[in-house]
């Protein structure tokens, strides 16, 4: 559905965006991730057609976003950072007037049905000035949905929430993803990881790792390891931290009564799962589970973006 083929931005001398490829198919939310400064909103305002590349190209829906940008946007749904609302409107008056702006035809049922799903009835005629953070950013996304658009491309879109109003939106999104294709660009790595499939990492311009190189970098090998044990806690602690193969041992957790999480760091790249196994059986302790941790998100980003340049 988003199909992007080597583009670059440019103000001037200054190269804001240096060759990006990548794409997004029906069914998929891509994760856009990137610290301060290396492109992620440049990118966003190109893909929504506020910006001209200086070179390559943008498909939404096979419509060409320079060449023929009104076909583009139509496929397109839009919701920045700050929501476009009019607060010294009334919700329902506002959602009429994007409606119209978007050419649907039937506005009415339409707005029905994005006041429905954004459960918005109840503030239909409110003035957005007077709705909270949450029914604020509501009403972003309504404006976002007129039109059933086939691609939604969001920035930050739980930013300042409550958590019950995250997790509503949340609710949303995981229910539309089937029949969309969506970018989120957002700073919270949990909130990339819970929502979307695929990941991106942008630095300096350039697209570091694509969703492939991430899972690959997650999946290597780690010499971290997980470990729930049944027993006084004291006394798995003491037989972990004796243990020769680890040189490190952290309590997380009571995960339920008299069952503990600890992890650890061995001293090596090698598996140490059964030689633990075993050396805890001895103590007389009962192993619920060892097993690897995997590279988080956090990990593969900060590698992934802190590394000096060449």
């Amino acid at each position: 559905m988003v199909e992007v083929t080597d583009l670059r931005m440019a103000y001037g001398s200054k190269e804001i965006l240096k060759g990006i490829t990548f794409s997004i198919k029906k069914g998929k939310t891509v994760g856009l991730l990137g610290v301060n400064g290396t492109g992620k909103s440049t990118t966003m305002n190109l893909l929504t057609g506020y910006l001209v590349p200086t070179s390559g190209t943008i498909t939404i829906c096979g419509q060409d976003m320079v060449k023929t940008p009104k076909k583009a946007k139509k496929h397109l749904g839009y919701l920045p950072e700050v929501p476009p609302v009019y607060k010294d409107l009334k919700v329902r008056e506002y959602l009429n007037f994007v409606a119209g702006l978007k050419g649907i035809r039937n506005a009415k049922k339409e707005v029905d049905r994005v006041l429905s799903m954004m459960d918005l009835k109840d503030r239909e005629y409110e003035f957005i000035k007077h709705l909270s953070k949450g029914y604020g950013q509501r009403v972003g996304f309504a404006q976002a949905l007129i039109g059933d658009p086939d691609v939604l491309i969001m920035d930050e879109p739980l930013v300042g929430l409550d958590p019950a109003e995250a997790k509503k939106i949340r609710t949303l999104l995981k229910g539309l993803q089937e029949d969309h294709a969506m970018l989120i660009s957002s700073h919270i790595l949990s909130e990339i990881e819970e929502l979307c499939n695929e990941t991106l990492i942008l630095k300096d311009g350039l697209l570091v790792m694509d969703n492939n190189s991430i899972r690959a970098k997650r999946r290597a090998a780690t010499n971290r390891y997980e470990f729930v044990i049944k027993g006084e806690r004291a006394k798995v602690q003491d037989a972990l931290t004796r243990y020769q193969g680890l040189k490190s041992v952290s309590f997380e957790r009571e995960s339920e009564p008299g069952v503990y999480v600890f992890t650890g760091t061995a001293k090596d790249a090698r598996d140490i799962r059964d030689s633990v196994f075993s050396y805890l059986v001895g103590m007389k302790l009962q192993v619920y589970g060892i097993t690897k941790v995997e590279n988080s998100l956090e990990d593969v980003f900060m590698e992934a973006t802190s590394k000096e340049e060449k």
